[in-house]
């Protein structure tokens, strides 16, 4: 019997593979040499060819949310709703980091320290979130 999807993982593999197609739509006008990796200052300091480059984030994404089912099945949360929200959160923090790298090769600015406090952000965001959830609410 086959296992019914459940909206987390639509929403998971939707993000996905718009990701993909990101990559795919600017595949074109991308550099022969995609940088995906940044310092602080914003200078690229790791550089990959193009198919690796639009594929790279999309496959880590996919192999994230793996690690992500089996940690969850393995010590679920108290609060179900928690599991959900992290899982698909974190596809699409990963998700907006590969459109900004897209968006840097392509030429558009992009502030990589906002970036950097975003993703602190984020992350802190999380955390609050998921310690409210299992031990407050």
């Amino acid at each position: 019997m086959a296992r019914r999807q459940s909206r987390t993982d639509i929403a998971s593999g939707a993000i996905i593979a718009l990701t993909a197609l990101a990559g795919v739509a600017v595949w074109s006008r991308l550099p022969a040499e995609v940088a995906i990796h940044f310092s602080a200052s914003g200078t690229p300091d790791n550089y990959v060819s193009k198919p690796v480059g639009v594929v790279l984030m999309p496959a880590l994404m996919l192999g994230t949310l793996i690690v992500l089912k089996g940690a969850f099945r393995y010590d679920p949360p108290d609060v179900p709703r928690v599991a959900a929200t992290i899982t698909v959160a974190t596809m699409a923090f990963m998700s907006g980091i590969h459109g900004l790298v897209l968006a840097w090769n392509l030429g558009y600015p992009v502030p990589f320290d906002l970036v950097l406090v975003g993703s602190l952000v984020w992350a802190v965001g999380m955390v609050a979130y998921a310690l409210k959830a299992e031990y407050v609410d």
